[in-house]
């Protein structure tokens, strides 16, 4: 029988309950000094003590006791014939709880930092199921090939479970199915949203990894090749097999042509992305260029090359296709004038950059090996000043930690606008790799504080913080933040980078500037940093069955070195190329087993100039240099100055570069050390170069005239959901927009009803009044917008006669836009003047631009906008709003339907001195419809 006791050291039982703890059993507890109580979901029954008493528990039920005791006692689970040894049971336990946390010992200054070792091995145990690493521990424990949960068997040294991961997922790639469908293969019960489950398809067919291990036959709705493949080449730089290498080398080749089948059909060196990141559930690119999925490719194919040398298999094809990639990238993706990545170019349409990329595109692209020096730190800018923060606040707290979003984008969509663990760690682990470990650890701890610490499950690696707005503390047990917290304290913190194949080890600790000792201990490697005076020292030991040769990268804090010894003899160093605001120096010591090595650093500590100023476009630019620094070349690659003047102890120029945060580069000298030092500067916007429109701020009612328009109108809004979006579509297999206009694939059917009442209500004579002191015609029935697109069904712009002069076109609007069109804009409305000159008015999601059926989510912190809310107008009654969310009592995050949908009123300042021609409406975006119901000129 199994049964629940206490017991005490001495084996004599205390409390019995016969059960085995399936639903409806029943739990007897027999002692006199306990009393206990039923609870359950339904509220609380007191039980009176007694010697014996019964409870029948639900699947909701916990049973609690209360019992004085002065000794030990176990509780324990199991046969009754193993009661009396419950101490020997418990130490039992306790032995196999201490190996497995004790194989990965972290000791640092941070009391925060030192019990991340044990906690990770105990939560990267748990997802190990035998077999493979699983989706999760608890609620999603269930095999699945993605998505990051497999980093954790090689960074934490269980190359024999990662080996077994990866060869039950190497036995699920297809290999006998040839492609046979063509391209584009969307499947029409998902509204064309996404591709056709059936074999033969070029996304079902060989090289595609299927979802559970050792089957090769079962379909899923992501591309995971990516994800494993990627997991697959740190094992081989981990253990440095090349017997392996060769075994795997069918199933790497398998998968680079399965992606270019699929993902760049048109062969220009850039991959679409299909559900290939976590970030997935909401993501769509219709066949566009996408940074993050095309470094994932760079990677492989890259890693592939080298492979190929190594195990006498020709490398010229995978050299080719990395070199196309990279040179793509920079050529289309990179954006100089911003310094980050774009997040897609379309496809289809004006093919046009997505400026506003997602986390996810600056750590893949560094991750994947896509950045040099200047680029990493660039778009790592982009993530402090674009990316949203979120203070972790709690008693105790210095105010300087924060959290960040995945993006900036709006309207909200499960996955792309949330505080995911991984990716705000996978974010801290790409500040690590750019060489700013200040920022990274910051973000790093700021992280561990909020999930381990401050979270509902402490200690715990979990899926969604707390300071997520539309989920909360969700999803706590997930591998994917386990595999990303291996590498982030392995690969980042400590900055452990493998590279056994080429017989190397690259060290280059991430440790903050005031720490003067860490220490770390993995099964096949371990460290030991102290500071004392002016030497710093390192202790490395490696427990491999070969040592690697060894390289330690630092960075240098002082303006000399003394001397640089590794066991005792003194060494040569030399400098790193970096560009993160500190000279990096690098030590090499032969392949040993246990190597010291010993910086003796002397002179003073390293002065940096101003690094943010603050300038007003077209300001005479002035940056001195501080004491014992030379000024010896400048970098401006986002073309900050004009004729920049540099001589030795000063920069000179006029500053003319693009509004926003943006960096220049300055070489700088100090003692024996040389650096790039970024300098950030802050070029200030003028009010009018917001994009927006102002909220009615100068309404003259009596000198407002509606503009006839009627002949314009080619359909009713109500039509808007109600169409069949076919043409223009991809060619290709992608995740795109489902037809009828609303949705993305994972709700590949949803559907909005526009209900336009309000406006055709009898009483209004075809008249809109908003209240705000403008009327706009609109008619009672028939068509009452003009609607452009890029899809076939409307005409890309239009125009409308206009006649005299105005100061201000207010203007009625309503259409389409999703989370994939923001911060871009949608359309351009230009008003033309008699002399040929026009005034523009750019519709941006979110800051003047909204989705008809919904309305935004604003917070000021993860979801915010750059302008003011502008006015809205409710289709169904009528209601207008700067807020109408709150007006409709919509609450939440997600899904903030307006139920019969609104529309927009923007105010479109003119030139009352000049004389009207027309106004112009054109849609420049992909994917949306934008319609003018009316115009009124002041």
């Amino acid at each position: 029988m199994e049964v629940l006791a206490l017991s005490d050291a001495d084996g004599a039982i205390w409390k019995i309950s016969s059960t085995a703890l399936p639903k409806g059993s029943i739990i007897k507890w027999q002692h006199g000094g306990i009393t206990g109580k039923r609870f359950s979901r339904n509220g609380d029954m007191g039980v009176d003590p007694k010697d014996c008493f019964e409870l029948k528990p639900d699947a909701n039920d916990l049973i609690i006791g209360k019992l004085a005791i002065n000794k030990e006692v176990y509780l324990i689970r199991g046969k009754v014939e193993g009661l009396r040894a419950s101490a020997a049971l418990f130490a039992k336990a306790e032995k196999a709880r201490t190996e497995l946390t004790s194989r990965f010992r972290i000791e640092t200054p941070d009391a925060y930092m030192n019990t991340l070792g044990g906690a990770l091995m105990a939560a990267a145990d748990g997802i190990w199921d035998g077999e493979v690493w699983l989706h999760g521990a608890i609620g999603w424990r269930m095999p699945l090939s993605g998505w990051r949960a497999a980093y954790t068997g090689d960074a934490l040294g269980w190359h024999d479970r990662a080996r077994t991961h990866f060869n039950a997922y190497a036995n699920s790639q297809v290999t006998e199915v040839p492609n046979t469908i063509p391209h584009p293969a969307q499947d029409p019960e998902m509204n064309l949203a996404r591709s056709e489950k059936e074999w033969g398809t070029p996304q079902y067919s060989n090289g595609y990894i299927c979802r559970n291990p050792n089957k090769n036959n079962q379909m899923h709705h992501y591309d995971m090749n990516l994800c494993y493949i990627d997991e697959l080449l740190w094992h081989f730089n981990w253990t440095g097999d090349k017997e392996y290498v060769r075994k795997m080398w069918p199933v790497l080749t398998r998968h680079l042509a399965w992606e270019k089948l699929n993902y760049d059909p048109n062969n220009d060196g850039l991959y679409d992305a299909y559900a290939c990141i976590w970030a997935s559930d909401a993501l769509y690119y219709n066949s566009g260029a996408v940074t993050h999925s095309t470094a994932y490719n760079y990677r492989s194919n890259k890693t592939a090359a080298l492979l190929a040398e190594l195990i006498g298999e020709d490398p010229a094809p995978y050299r080719a296709e990395a070199e196309k990639i990279l040179a793509a990238v920079n050529k289309r993706l990179w954006m100089p004038s911003a310094g980050c990545w774009a997040e897609y170019e379309d496809f289809m349409g004006h093919r046009r950059l997505h400026e506003s990329p997602g986390v996810w595109t600056i750590y893949h692209a560094i991750d994947g090996e896509t950045a040099d020096p200047f680029q990493a730190y660039q778009a790592t800018r982009y993530v402090d000043t674009e990316i949203p923060h979120i203070p972790v606040e709690a008693d105790g707290l210095d105010g300087t930690y924060a959290t960040i979003a995945t993006t900036n984008w709006l309207p909200y969509s499960w996955s792309v606008n949330n505080v995911a663990f991984a990716e705000v760690m996978h974010t801290a682990l790409a500040y690590f790799l750019a060489g700013r470990p200040e920022e990274g650890y910051r973000l790093m701890k700021s992280s561990v504080l909020d999930g381990m610490y401050l979270g509902d499950s402490p200690g715990n690696f979990g899926q969604i913080s707390t300071y997520d707005a539309a989920r909360g503390e969700c999803y706590r047990d997930f591998g994917d933040p386990v595999g990303v917290a291996s590498r982030l304290l392995v690969q980042g913190l400590f900055g452990i980078i493998p590279d056994a194949l080429n017989g190397k080890l690259l060290i280059r600790p991430g440790f903050p500037t005031a720490w003067d000792h860490a220490s770390v201990a993995l099964p096949e490697i371990a460290y030991n940093f102290r500071r004392v005076d002016d030497t710093d020292t390192y202790c490395i030991e490696q427990h491999r069955p070969t040592s690697l040769a060894l390289t330690l990268q630092v960075n240098a804090t002082r303006e000399k070195i003394k001397t640089v010894k590794v066991n005792g003899k003194e060494v040569a160093w030399n400098f790193v190329s970096a560009a993160a605001g500190y000279p990096v120096i690098a030590v090499t010591a032969p392949a040993v087993a246990k190597a010291v090595v010993e910086i003796c650093w002397e002179g003073a500590s390293l002065g940096v100039p101003r690094t943010e100023i603050s300038y007003r476009s077209g300001a005479a630019f002035s940056l001195p240099a501080s004491d014992g620094i030379t000024f010896k070349e400048i970098f401006d690659p986002q073309g900050v100055l004009v004729q920049p003047i540099l001589i030795a102890n000063h920069l000179s120029g006029q500053v003319l570069g693009k509004p926003g945060h943006r960096t220049l580069f300055l070489r700088l000298q100090q003692g024996e050390m040389q650096w790039w030092q970024p300098v950030n500067v802050i070029i200030e916007k003028n009010q009018r170069e917001v994009p927006g429109a102002l909220p009615y701020a100068q309404v003259d009612a009596s000198q407002c005239r509606p503009v006839v328009m009627d002949v314009a109108f080619n359909a009713k809004v109500t039509d808007i959901f109600r169409n069949e979006y076919l043409t223009p579509r991809s060619p290709y297999t992608t995740l795109q927009l489902p037809k009828q206009g609303i949705g993305e694939w994972c709700h590949p059917k949803l559907i909005a009803e526009i209900d336009d009442s309000g406006l055709r209500a009898p009483y209004r004579n075809g008249l809109f009044d908003t209240g705000l002191g403008v009327q706009f015609r609109t008619p009672s029935e028939g068509a009452n917008i003009a609607f452009t697109s890029l899809w076939d069904n409307y005409p890309d712009s239009l125009a409308v006669p206009l006649s005299g002069t105005a100061s201000h076109a207010y203007l009625m609007l309503a259409g389409s836009t999703n989370h994939m069109q923001c911060r871009i804009a949608n359309g351009v409305i230009r008003v033309y003047y008699e002399d040929g000159t026009s005034d523009t008015l750019e519709l941006v999601n979110p800051d003047n631009w909204c989705p008809i059926e919904q309305d935004f989510f604003i917070d000021g912190q993860a979801f915010h906008t750059t302008a003011p809310r502008p006015y809205r107008f409710h289709l169904k009654s009528g209601l207008v709003s700067n807020d109408l969310g709150k007006a409709l009592k919509i609450d939440g995050v997600y899904g903030r339907a307006i139920e019969g949908g609104a529309g927009v009123l923007l105010d479109m300042p003119l030139n009352p001195s000049k004389k009207l021609n027309r106004l112009t409406l054109e849609t420049v975006a992909n994917d949306v419809v934008i319609g003018l119901m009316g115009i009124t000129l002041q």
